[in-house]
């Protein structure tokens, strides 16, 4: 998948400070298909296992994969059926008629993810991907200046295929069939909101090139200190459904 989120330090603040507002996938999926059931599931980058857990109210069963076994101690301890693996190892022919990847695709290799996913996938198995991003502030102009003059420029993000098209328009194997974005509105402490930045991978990347955690978030706290934080922010999401309808 990705050399990010191998840290020990980096997956328990990512179970701890990520918003769990995961179960909207159920959501998503009720809104599409009523109160249709999926017989074996798979999430694909899994992490600690929050993208997992709604998935277990909609299938049979569910895997949770992840090359990470840093983040994978923290779904099994919630009990999920997890396997250490890479989104290009998988090599089950037909075995899921859910596929779901939460925060993930953007590390990908979209050519090659888009030919796992296909062999995979039983015919006429649904994917879910989806994505949630921070959208800074929803009325304080001084944090969200701060978040970009500072925070983003102190703590650059890697590179993503953020602007690449998940599944090509011109794909006949592949169905859209749903896609929206929308914004949940969330609340941080500065304590909240420092932990949840210290999850970001520009932060590990930081502390990988030589800083430590409990320095970097001792000086967020004191930046955020003399910012307005009150109110609440903008949690983004997007999403797409798709059927796999396999070759025409």
């Amino acid at each position: 998948m990705s050399p990010h989120f191998s840290l020990e330090e980096a997956a328990r603040r990512y179970d701890r400070y990520r918003p769990k507002v995961h179960g909207i996938v159920v959501d998503w999926l009720g809104e599409c298909f009523g109160q249709r059931r999926w017989k074996n599931g798979i999430d694909v980058a899994c992490g600690t296992g929050d993208s997992t857990l709604p998935l277990l109210q909609v299938c049979d069963t569910v895997l949770g994969i992840d090359s990470s076994p840093q983040m994978l101690s923290f779904a099994k301890d919630k009990g999920l059926a997890t396997r250490v693996a890479s989104y290009d190892a998988l090599n089950e022919t037909g075995a899921y008629d859910l596929v779901s990847t939460c925060m993930a695709f953007h590390w990908f290799d979209p050519e090659k993810a888009l030919t796992v996913y296909k062999r995979i996938s039983s015919p006429g198995a649904t994917w879910v991907i989806y994505n949630f991003a921070f959208g800074g502030h929803a009325s304080s102009n001084a944090f969200n200046d701060w978040l970009r003059e500072y925070y983003l420029t102190t703590y650059p993000p890697p590179p993503k295929n953020r602007g690449a098209p998940v599944i090509p328009d011109d794909d006949a194997e592949v169905a859209l069939l749903k896609q929206e974005q929308g914004i949940i509105p969330i609340r941080f402490t500065p304590e909240g909101l420092v932990g949840y930045l210290s999850t970001h991978s520009n932060v590990e990347a930081a502390v990988k090139d030589g800083g430590t955690y409990d320095a970097i978030c001792e000086s967020l706290l004191t930046e955020i200190g003399a910012v307005d934080i009150g109110g609440h922010f903008n949690y983004k999401y997007t999403y797409a459904i798709y059927k796999c309808r396999g070759k025409p």
